[in-house]
């Protein structure tokens, strides 16, 4: 008697259980939304913070790298990774249209978007460590540069003046800036310096998880 009602409630119990999990209204798609909204803004609030500077070189310019990466390292490798790329290239987009709409915005778009998911795939699936430094800098930059080749990339083909040494310093500069001077070194000092931040980045970590 004592086994059935144990066993009765061990099944109510999962049933409340899924109910609640079935009833909140975090669910998988409104966290992606989410992710991919704050994203936009955030990104969008550092770019209007960091662009008045102008261009440091040819096609060479500051955006705030750190932001989407932070928001990537506290998620595990997958859809919230890709949403939250995306939603940093929405930002970007939304301020290019205010700005004037170029022909070469869509493939810097998509240059967003396949940077900032080579820095999650490369910090939570290749990484041995994600709060390593060397880790953390590695994908900042690695990140930064698959999307500097695509600025520079689209700047070489629509720009009638630009020639491959502009599209070499467009991709080592922004790389530089976008990976190292507003990635990396900001990127790092916030995981070091709060030690929660550090502490969800590691047990996220796929890597870290198997061994």
């Amino acid at each position: 008697m004592d086994g059935s009602q144990s066993t009765t409630a061990s099944t109510d119990e999962g049933v409340e259980s899924s109910n609640e999990k079935e009833s909140s209204p975090w669910t998988g798609q409104t966290k992606l939304l989410a992710y991919g909204i704050a994203s936009a803004v955030l990104f969008g609030i550092g770019l209007l913070l960091t662009e008045p500077i102008g261009e440091m070189a040819v096609d060479v310019d500051l955006k705030p790298f750190f932001i989407p990466y932070v928001l990537i390292a506290i998620n595990r490798f997958g859809l919230s990774t890709m949403s939250i790329g995306l939603g940093a290239a929405l930002g970007e987009g939304v301020l290019d249209i205010f700005e004037g709409y170029e022909l070469d915005d869509p493939i810097g778009f998509l240059g967003y978007f396949l940077g900032f998911t080579v820095f999650g795939w490369y910090l939570h699936e290749v990484a041995d460590d994600p709060t390593r430094l060397r880790s953390l800098t590695f994908g900042a930059i690695l990140g930064a540069f698959v999307q500097a080749v695509f600025e520079a990339g689209a700047f070489l083909i629509f720009e009638s003046t630009a020639g491959p040494i502009d599209a070499v310093i467009s991709t080592v500069g922004n790389t530089i800036t976008h990976g190292l001077i507003l990635g990396a070194v900001p990127l790092m000092i916030l995981v070091k310096s709060l030690p929660t931040l550090e502490e969800r980045i590691s047990t996220l970590s796929n890597r870290v998880s198997e061994s």
